[in-house]
């Protein structure tokens, strides 16, 4: 049973490491939002945002403060 439950775990990390491939922090913002509406405890959701969000701001700040990346940045994207 115990390697049952680890598999399981092992296949709803893949999934969720699947759809963070494919959606935006607002995609994740949005689904907390819609769990909490249904009652569901999203604390840890929102935390997750958050340190995610700060991360984001972090390596912004990093790419803003080497001069010439933010510039080639946009010129590539």
């Amino acid at each position: 049973m115990k390697h049952r439950n680890e598999a399981h775990e092992a296949v709803q990390n893949a999934q969720a490491i699947e759809w963070a491939r494919t959606h935006t922090l607002q995609d994740l913002e949005d689904l907390a939002n819609e769990m909490s509406n249904l009652g569901e405890d999203v604390s840890d959701i929102k935390q997750l945002l958050d340190d995610l969000c700060n991360i984001e701001r972090s390596l912004q700040v990093g790419v803003d403060a080497v001069p010439g990346v933010s510039e080639s940045a946009e010129i590539a994207g």
